[in-house]
């Protein structure tokens, strides 16, 4: 699909770096239209979108563009947004995620919102990259390696477990103690800032 010249890679592209806060105008000028127009492209993708073939190129390439949007057109474009390699070069540890995820859930069950940029100097966006990373690091370690019985792991004795089958033990237990000390921590900072709506209401 093309409409004016742009491609649905480029649409695709396009819309991830508009969501990491590159200008309307900037995104016209490296796609070479007038920003009226891209009402039009947006039109056309958004309406033709039910046309592309489920499981094809075009809709794996949208569901993964958010981690890279600095590619095609974008590439070499100043202000465009970067891969996950930039925001992992800054925050390389999976306990950085955990914490940014729990410290925003804890937020938000007080009330408040979270600034990205100002707590941790990244994007939403940026975030959401480091999201998708970890995601498919726990399916590929946990997910997708066959279980075995991990109380009988533990115990003197046990079945012997291939290596894939030990770091699966391993990731599994190190995610729960990660979100089990961000959220103690983060429930303690938020506790201030916690209401109980019971004090609200008279009896």
């Amino acid at each position: 699909m093309e409409i004016h010249g742009v491609t649905f890679k480029d649409y695709a592209l396009a819309g991830a770096n508009l969501a990491n806060g590159m200008s309307l105008g900037q995104v016209c000028e490296v796609l070479s239209i007038e920003e009226p127009i891209w009402a039009e492209v947006q039109e056309y993708f958004i309406n033709n979108m039910s046309k592309l073939e489920p499981g094809g190129e075009d809709l794996m390439f949208y569901s993964t563009v958010f981690t890279n949007p600095k590619q095609g057109k974008f590439a070499n474009v100043e202000g465009a947004a970067g891969g996950v390699e930039d925001v992992l070069a800054k925050y390389p540890e999976w306990s950085d995620f955990v914490k940014m995820q729990i410290y925003s859930a804890e937020a938000s069950n007080v009330g408040l919102e979270i600034d990205f940029d100002k707590e941790f100097g990244i994007s939403i966006m940026a975030f959401s990259q480091l999201g998708a990373h970890w995601s498919a690091f726990y399916k590929e370690k946990v997910m997708d390696v066959t279980n075995f019985d991990s109380y009988a792991y533990e115990e003197e004795g046990g079945p012997a477990i291939t290596p894939e089958q030990e770091e699966r033990y391993r990731v599994f237990h190190l995610q729960d103690e990660l979100r089990d000390k961000w959220t103690a921590f983060y429930k303690d900072k938020f506790k201030k800032d916690s209401v109980d709506i019971s004090d609200d209401i008279d009896f």
